[in-house]
């Protein structure tokens, strides 16, 4: 990294939870990554874009965000204050413009050569987090999903069984009304029968429950994989 002045070094910056300001010069595809992953970052904060097409992706990023944008890079440089300028342009000698419009500054140079060393650095290290990410996330996933299906058929078994139990608590009330005083022993057994087919269906239900925040968790496993591609 080129640096011009007497500016500290990301490290440093870093190091005292400073947030470091950039100023990306080049709103394509390099630029477009960078402002991608510094624009996530805590640590860092982009202060303007510069590209001569505002319809760069990096130019249309960074004004749906509020950030400043321009098209000249020295009026930029002028009204912008930051600690570091990435230059993706790869336009030749252009890193010994920047050099020269920002000698005697506090603000370092991230030469377009190291500017793409960074942003193949931060494709490697992204792939890398996803690799191992899905690694550890799908095995759950996986198992979830065959306990999900699992307590599933459980609670399709204790429906069935509960159906069954009502028919049961109907037949005795029916026929302790038809014995009359004779009975109360079909009567205590329809009571206890309905007491007990209450409680499966409060268990069933809490069943269902659980069932419905493992489907929510599994959504929230996939909308974090998709996130990391």
């Amino acid at each position: 990294m080129r640096m011009s002045g007497q500016g500290a070094s990301m490290v440093d910056l870093a190091a005292n939870h400073e947030a470091i300001t950039i100023g990306v010069i080049g709103g394509g595809r390099g630029g477009m990554q960078l402002f991608g992953f510094f624009d996530s970052s805590r640590l860092a904060r982009i202060r303007f874009v510069v590209d001569r097409s505002v319809t760069a992706p990096a130019m249309v990023a960074a004004k749906a965000k509020q950030i400043p944008i321009y098209t000249d890079f020295e009026q930029a440089l002028k009204r912008e204050k930051v600690d570091f300028v990435i230059e993706t342009t790869g336009i030749e000698g252009f890193d010994e413009l920047l050099a020269e419009r920002l000698a005697g500054t506090h603000t370092g140079i991230l030469t377009h050569g190291m500017a793409r060393l960074m942003i193949q650095v931060m494709a490697e290290h992204r792939q890398h987090t996803q690799d191992e990410v899905s690694d550890v996330v799908h095995p759950i996933k996986d198992r979830l999903a065959t306990g999900l299906q699992g307590s599933q058929a459980i609670v399709k078994e204790i429906n069935q069984v509960m159906s069954s139990m009502q028919m049961l608590a109907l037949n005795a009330s029916i026929e302790a009304a038809k014995a009359g005083t004779h009975g109360r022993g079909f009567a205590v057994v329809a009571d206890q029968m309905g007491k007990s087919v209450d409680t499966v269906r409060a268990l069933t239900q809490e069943i269902e429950s659980v069932n419905a925040n493992i489907i929510q968790v599994s959504t929230q496993i996939d909308s974090i994989l998709e996130m990391l591609r």
